[in-house]
């Protein structure tokens, strides 16, 4: 109950699940021992949504939640006057309200007496403790004195500031042993992605998420009053990381603005106005020297105890900056325009650099060809140095500036040149149709042909790509387009599933990368000079045609583009030997070579780190997600399912997005998992796919069937393959097959299992034992068929196959087929026990609890128990742990940092130092390296040969490239 019966119930929260359990083991011991609370944050940072969120949860509780009021601050006991009232309501009793020269002592004991009166333990909320009135934290420090040893718990929220309250709770923290001061942070960028994704309905990109971070400083109240403001704006955005923060975002906040601002000096307004309009963080010497060009007086450190501007100090230099983003907009929209172009203008030519063009663009009131002649070589000058989103911000300042005619056209050329160089074709989306209007020109076309495919226009693109090939090229320039275009043409008939047509486009398309100039200075075009790249044409389309060659089964074209690519990719690092060797993996998946595959992938994600401009980045970490799957690493696979996951909707091309999704559910679905798994195959399924399509449209199948057979639904396992069928392509590797069997044999259906089992073994069909080898699914017709000694030998005898243990999940799962059945016929016990041990080996390491739960149950079996086996053995220390948490164990277990560890989850330190904290606290350790020594023992008994882990380094790939001996490579130009 609170003192206000009509607050409705809180939203969730997120990133406060550190906060919300520290609050929670407070108030348990609370129960016992009485406690106190101190949350803090700036103003936005949600400590009023923490604690009502807290009020709720505390059930058994009597929860009185007051505010403290500014205009009642300087009032004696007026805090302490909300409290009696309220506790007179939950109690009827009839305490009276203290007189202003109460003594606090006094005024304690009458709130003693009310607490008393009430028949259940006692939480006392106040919130805006910053305004708590000096008597009223006296009588407060008395009483929770007196109740530390009852069932009390106080709690105040306040503003970082020095106060009565925070002197109430230091006096009270060196007196009691059950207190805790939190700090609340700004949200991280993965927390406004989850709140983006709760309040809009949808995900966003982390690129677009990081806008809203920053803009907002992480503030969840602004964040939310943001988010319900632009909802209509993320729905028209033509892709999800080409939204930007548009002008109506200020419209909420004029309030907030004109309340900061009222009654302020002159100076003050100055200040914040100065600082709002040149928005970037500004050393004091160069503010000041803006302010005096200008000839206006202005009170930087006025403006800074308003809250609008905020200042921090490096290397003994005060720097400023405004204290929100969208607070600067909100200032600086209320500005004449004059006014601003004043300030950008005087700006433009104190500073240098980025900075002084960035305020000469926001000065220019008349066209300026100069200007936009200066941005364009500034964008070339970032994409050199592989600043991608300047060298796009400053192309787009250009479009905006030229004059029409000539000077637009060519500024429309060059960022669609850029588009194309740094892969951030999604910034030029909404420019299409002025690109579609300019004169046709190689250049221009060559444009067209990657916006038209990744708007699904192919037919469009193919016929500009075809035009292109088939022109005379006479100039080094026409030549580098050309072959940049040749790269470019067996992706397009990909997407037309004319695989056969890609086969027979490569000797063309290598003449004319052949043709191509290696050297830039031949170019003409500055624009152009980056396509003086055939090595990298060649090495892509090498790839595109092995992925046709693939769908052929052309095996003898295969063979000979593995090994022409064995000699090209030796030592190559660039964005096209990524493309090439994912390209590569997925005809080894496809073919069954696992180990070749998961070479090539470790290879290809670790390039991608340093060179995202790869067409095949979203691919890389997922289908290197789904293997590691395959061949057991399970917690490598779901951080990198989880990393593609949270970078994919910034891909230009969004097919990747709904793969990683479902490839991040596989490990979940074998874990139990439900509720995760239905919320990311829920999310694929409403995703829209780009032009590339998908890499294997089984997965979300598997994953479902792979859940229901974690949870013992057979039936819901065989729903799962039928679902599977109906969609089922001529590149599928059916290993929903492999669970329509099982399904099918589990549930006695043995004609039906025998029938799906031939289907298996047809060799026209391209299914592969990577969930399931063949002999383990005779040994389950068989066990259907009742024939349970030849299904023991099958089970057996699947487990002795060449190759089997290189997919130890499955393995491991015949091997408890085989204890199982063995413990039924009564034959060989000391062997059944041995399977099943070995089985619980495996479910352990990879933390399948289900599964492990089965192979325990078992081994309790009387003819099976063996008391003097080792405990270890029949135990995971990992169990209590969360899919999250085993990540961040296994990580610390390897001796990475919390900062090594944030990088590679994607999360924050202080998310990782959260689950550290849980994982010591479940495991019921008390530093790392008792985690370690838990850890080692279960490395020890690996059921395959233990491997480094997988993960890409951030510094790169730390695998050796495989492949043996190469020949040398053909010189690049």
């Amino acid at each position: 109950m609170t003192d206000d019966a009509a607050n409705p119930p809180s939203a969730p929260l997120f990133g406060r699940d550190r906060a919300r359990e520290t609050v929670l083991l407070v108030a348990h011991r609370a129960l016992g021992q009485g406690g106190a609370l101190l949350v803090t944050g700036e103003a936005g940072l949600g400590k009023t949504a923490l604690l009502a969120d807290i009020a709720e949860r505390l059930e058994g509780w009597t929860v009185l939640r007051v505010h403290a009021d500014s205009f009642e601050s300087d009032l004696s006991y007026s805090t302490v006057e909300r409290l009696v009232r309220g506790l007179n309501t939950l109690s009827g009793t009839r305490v009276s309200v203290p007189r202003p020269d109460d003594e606090p002592i006094t005024v304690g004991r009458l709130l003693l007496d009310a607490i008393d009166a009430v028949r259940s333990p006692v939480c006392v909320v106040v919130d805006d403790a910053q305004w708590v009135d000096e008597a009223s934290a006296r009588a407060l420090r008395f009483v929770v004195r007196r109740l530390a040893e009852q069932s009390f718990l106080f709690a105040a929220a306040s503003r970082p500031v020095a106060n009565s309250v925070v002197s109430l709770f230091d006096d009270v923290a060196a007196t009691t042993v059950n207190h805790a001061r939190i700090e609340l942070t700004p949200l991280t960028v993965a927390d406004t992605q989850e709140l983006a994704a709760h309040l809009l309905g949808h995900a966003v990109s982390r690129r677009t998420a990081t806008r809203l971070t920053e803009a907002t400083q992480g503030s969840p109240l602004l964040l939310s009053v943001l988010l319900g403001q632009l909802r209509d704006t993320f729905a028209e955005a033509l892709h999800p990381a080409g939204w930007d923060l548009p002008v109506s975002a200020i419209t909420p906040l004029s309030t907030a603005v004109s309340a900061a601002l009222e009654g302020a000096d002159v100076s003050v307004r100055n200040a914040a106005e100065f600082v709002a309009v040149l928005r970037d963080p500004l050393p004091l010497p160069l503010f000041g020297t803006v302010a005096a060009r200008l000839g206006t007086p202005v009170d930087a450190e006025g403006a800074v105890a308003r809250g609008l501007v905020r200042s921090t100090e490096h290397d003994g230099v005060v720097w400023v900056e405004p204290a929100h983003a969208i607070l600067a907009d909100a200032i600086a929209a209320d500005l004449p325009l004059q006014r601003r172009v004043e300030i950008h203008r005087v700006a433009a030519q104190v500073l240098s650099g980025h900075r002084a063009l960035r305020h000469r663009v926001e000065a220019a009131d008349t066209a300026d060809p100069t200007l936009v002649t200066e941005l364009l070589a500034a964008a070339l000058l970032a994409a050199d140095r592989g600043q991608a989103d300047q060298a796009m911000s400053y192309a787009r300042s250009a479009v905006h500036l030229a004059a029409p005619g000539d000077e637009h056209e060519r500024a429309l050329l060059e960022i669609g040149l850029l588009a194309m160089r740094t892969r951030m074709h999604e910034r030029i989306f909404d420019l299409t149709p002025a690109i579609e209007a300019l004169p046709a020109s190689p250049t221009r076309d060559a444009v067209l042909i990657e916006l038209r495919t990744l708007t699904g226009d192919i037919p469009g693109a193919l016929a500009l790509a075809l035009a292109i090939d088939a022109a005379p090229a006479t100039t080094p320039d026409e030549r580098a387009i050309r072959s940049h275009v040749a790269e470019a043409i067996p992706k397009i008939l990909m997407a037309t599933r004319d695989m056969a047509g890609t086969v027979d486009y490569l000797e063309a398309g290598r003449h004319h990368i052949a043709a191509a100039p290696t050297d830039r200075s031949e170019i003409s075009d500055p624009a152009l000079r980056w396509l003086a790249q055939p090595y990298d044409d060649l090495l892509r389309l090498l790839g595109w045609g092995l992925i046709a060659a693939g769908h052929m089964r052309r095996g003898d074209l295969i063979a000979a583009l593995v090994v022409e690519l064995d000699q090209l990719l030796d030592g190559e690092e660039s964005p096209a030997a990524a493309d090439a060797l994912v390209t590569r993996a997925r005809v080894f998946i496809l073919s069954g070579d696992i180990e070749r595959a998961r070479d090539d992938l470790a290879r290809a994600a670790g390039l991608v780190r340093r060179f995202p401009s790869s067409w095949t980045a979203g691919f890389a970490r997922t289908i290197y997600a789904h293997v590691l799957f395959l061949v057991g690493e399970w917690d490598e696979s779901v951080t990198l399912a989880d990393a593609a996951v949270a970078l994919a909707l910034d891909e230009t091309d969004l097919s990747g997005w709904p793969i990683a999704l479902t490839a991040s559910a596989l490990v979940r679905a074998g874990r139990g998992e439900a509720a995760a798994v239905e919320e990311r195959l829920s999310s694929a399924s409403r995703a829209r796919l780009g032009f590339a399509g998908s890499y294997d449209g089984d997965i979300p199948f598997i994953a479902r069937a792979e859940l229901a057979r974690a949870l013992g639904d057979a039936a819901a396992q065989l729903v799962a393959t039928e679902a599977a069928e109906e969609v089922a392509t001529p590149a599928s590797t059916l290993g929903w097959m492999t669970y329509r069997v099982d399904a099918l044999a589990a549930l006695g259906r043995a004609g039906d299992a025998r029938a799906a089992l031939e289907a298996c073994r047809d060799p026209r069909r391209l299914w592969r034992p990577f969930y399931g080898s063949l002999g383990w699914l005779e040994g389950r017709v068989l066990e259907a068929e009742g024939r349970h000694e030849e299904a023991v030998a099958s089970y057996l005898g699947s487990l002795e196959e060449p190759g089997s243990a290189l997919f130890p999940f499955p393995h491991a799962v015949a091997a408890l087929d085989a204890g199982r059945l063995l413990l039924t016929l009564g034959t060989d016990p000391e062997r059944a026990r041995a399977l099943l041990e070995t089985a619980a080996g495996a479910f352990r390491r990879l933390g399948a609890p289900a599964y492990l739960a089965r192979c325990t149950h078992l081994l309790a079996e009387p003819a099976v128990a063996d008391p003097g086996g080792p405990v270890a053995e029949r135990h995971d220390p990992f169990a209590p742990l969360t899919t999250r948490e085993r990540q961040v164990a296994h990580a610390l277990a390897a001796g990475m940092t919390n900062k090594e560890i944030a990088e590679r989850l994607y999360v924050s330190v202080t998310t990782v130092n959260f689950h550290v904290r849980n994982i010591l606290a479940k495991l019921e350790l008390t530093s790392r390296r008792d985690l370690r020594k838990l850890s080692s023992p279960r490395g020890s008994r690996r059921t395959t040969s233990p491997r480094p882990p997988d993960f890409p380094h951030p510094s790169g790939d730390p695998r050796p490239h495989p492949g043996g001996q190469h020949t040398s490579r053909p010189r690049k130009g």
